[in-house]
C-alpha cells in the first residue's frame, strides 16, 4: 500500500469525510468483506466506525472526529459487539484487525462445508 494513500485515508477519517469508507474499502477490501460475511446487514455507518477502530483510533479520537460524545462511541462499540458476536473479554480494536487474517479461514471453512454437502 502506498504511504500516500494511507496518509490520505487518515486525513479523510480525521475530517469525517464521506470518501473515507470508499478509500478504506479500496485499501482493505478483505476487511469489509469479512464483516459483511459475519453480518450482511451491517450499515455503512457501522462499517465506517469499524474501519476507524481497525486503524486503531481511540474512543476519544473517534468521538472527536465524528462529533459525538465519548459515551456515544462506547455505546456504539457495545451494540456492534452484540451485532458481530464479539466476546466482552476481547479487545474491540484487536478483533477488528484480526478480521483480515480471518477471511482466508472463513473461505476455507465455506469450501470445506461445500465439499461435505456435495
Amino acid at each position: 500500500m502506498e504511504r500516500n494513500n494511507f496518509n490520505n485515508l487518515i486525513a479523510l477519517a480525521k475530517n469525517n469525510n464521506a470518501e473515507f469508507l470508499a478509500l478504506f474499502n479500496e485499501i482493505y477490501p478483505e476487511f469489509v468483506a469479512s464483516l459483511k460475511t459475519i453480518n450482511p446487514r451491517i450499515r455503512s455507518s457501522e462499517l465506517e466506525f469499524c474501519a476507524m477502530t481497525f486503524l486503531n483510533f481511540s474512543t476519544k479520537n473517534i468521538a472527536q472526529y465524528t462529533f459525538v460524545t465519548v459515551r456515544a462511541v462506547q455505546v456504539r462499540k457495545n451494540r456492534l459487539r452484540k451485532k458481530l458476536n464479539i466476546a466482552s473479554d476481547m479487545d474491540f480494536n484487536n478483533w477488528m484487525r484480526d478480521q483480515i487474517q480471518r477471511k482466508p479461514l472463513v473461505e476455507l471453512e465455506q469450501r470445506q462445508i461445500g465439499t461435505t454437502l456435495k
